[in-house]
């Protein structure tokens, strides 16, 4: 989160507005007109309004309240509208225009992907820095794409899609959620654009030469420094595939809780306060998701010190002390230690303590069944 005046904006809206902002004025010094430059970037904008409108109808279902509707982020729903009426203004844009609007898809991906910290394991090293790594193979497709999109052609526009696509798979293989449905999609994309675009065999064999030397150097590398996230080799961090720090704090009722206790257990640990509008917004949603998930613990810790008055956080929870494990943070020294500077911030913990999930701003049930499926 990013706090302009009294408004709390999550960082990757930011960027993704300031994004568009930018792309104005490069479109505006290639020479585009200002219907083209609005034709390209309006899919964008017509796009996020779907989300956000989307968003806060779904809210609006779910809290019966306005004023938290607005800061409910829709999940996958919203997600698949936008994505709709992206694609519904792309198939109405001019065929001149796609390879501008491709180009304006990677500097968008770009952006939020810097904005967005993903560390992961490449190969056999982990705690590796994936946003930095995928932000410069999206920078080398941006690069591509500037030399085409002025002569957008089907080869160029497949050859382009394949390498969104391979990104995509290098971060799930590095995050540990890659499908195999995934792998099937990048090896469509990649046969359709060897028979339709047909590449130079220079090209071809630089390929192969660089998918060699990786797998020269993956095999290269000792056995013995592979390190696989479990109980015994997890570092302690707030990293995905680290431990964070435990904690024992007081509930409402004064006895002790000790995170260390949930060992064995999935867990949720969501940082919030009852003055933060996206808290309250997501609150129901995470009570529904708690009732219907034995499973799965969610302790909900109240940054005490940032309260007005430490009254107001047990009166506003307390319709929710039967769905969380409710701690209070007084001194501030566990919110230190996880390094809060948002809320609401929510962590996901597998059985042995490892963080394999974060976010920071709201959440809702969907992202919860998506990261505990």
């Amino acid at each position: 989160m990013v706090a302009i005046g009294p408004l709390n904006i999550r960082f990757d809206l930011l960027i993704f507005l300031l994004s568009l902002v930018v792309l104005y004025g490069i479109f505006r010094f290639r020479g585009l007109t200002s219907k083209q430059r609005e034709a390209v970037i309006g899919t964008w904008f017509y796009g996020f309004l779907a989300w956000k409108g989307s968003a806060i109808v779904i809210g609006l279902m779910t809290t019966r309240d306005l004023s938290l509707a607005l800061y409910a982020t829709g999940g996958a729903w919203s997600q698949w509208i936008a994505a709709a009426i992206v694609l519904w203004f792309v198939y109405r844009l001019d065929r001149d225009l796609l390879g501008y609007w491709v180009l304006s898809g990677l500097f968008i991906w770009f952006g939020m992907t810097l904005a967005v910290p993903m560390y992961g394991t490449i190969w056999r090293f982990p705690d590796q820095p994936i946003h930095v790594w995928s932000a410069t193979l999206i920078l080398l497709l941006l690069g591509m794409t500037w030399r085409w999109m002025h002569q957008p052609t089907r080869g160029n526009i497949l050859w382009t899609t394949f390498g969104v696509s391979s990104i995509w798979l290098f971060e799930s293989y590095a995050v540990g959620q890659i499908q195999w449905w995934t792998i099937g999609i990048v090896t469509i994309l990649f046969g359709l654009s060897v028979v339709l675009a047909r590449p130079s065999r220079k090209a071809i064999q630089l390929s192969i030469g660089v998918l060699v030397l990786l797998a020269v150097v993956n095999v290269a590398i000792p056995e013995q420094e592979a390190q696989t996230v479990t109980r015994e080799t997890a570092s302690t961090g707030l990293n995905i595939g680290q431990i964070p720090p435990s904690f024992a704090l007081q509930r409402t009722d004064g006895s002790t809780f000790d995170l260390a206790s949930l060992r064995g257990q999935r867990v949720i640990v969501n940082f919030w306060a009852s003055w933060c509008p996206p808290c309250r917004a997501e609150m129901p949603d995470m009570a529904n998701f708690a009732k219907k998930r034995d499973d799965v613990t969610i302790v909900a810790v109240n940054t005490t010190t940032s309260e007005r008055d430490p009254d107001n956080a047990v009166s506003f929870v307390e319709p929710y002390e039967d769905a969380f494990t409710v701690v209070y943070d007084r001194y501030g020294q566990v919110g230190d230690a996880y390094r809060i500077q948002a809320m609401p911030t929510t962590y996901v913990l597998d059985e042995s303590g490892v963080i394999i999930a974060k976010q920071f701003g709201a959440i809702d049930k969907n992202w919860l069944d998506a990261q505990l499926h």
